[in-house]
């Protein structure tokens, strides 16, 4: 192998490497902000959740029978 091929192997190792690298740091981004999405939605769904169950069925849970 003589010095130019050598340079261009390591050139493109290089260039795969960081296109790698790249690769891995927007993957991680995304996957922060769906977790970040994912909280909010929960986050929303447990506010909302006992009024409107309170709406549907208003009887059902404001009460308990313990001598049964």
């Amino acid at each position: 192998m003589d010095t130019l091929s050598i340079a261009g192997a390591a050139m493109s190792m290089q260039a795969a490497q960081l296109q790698q690298a790249v690769g891995v740091a927007i993957l991680k981004k995304q996957m922060d902000s769906a977790s970040e999405s994912a909280q909010g939605l929960i986050k929303m769904m447990m506010n909302s959740t006992p009024p409107l169950e309170l709406s549907v069925r208003p009887h059902l849970g404001s009460q308990i029978d313990i001598l049964a």
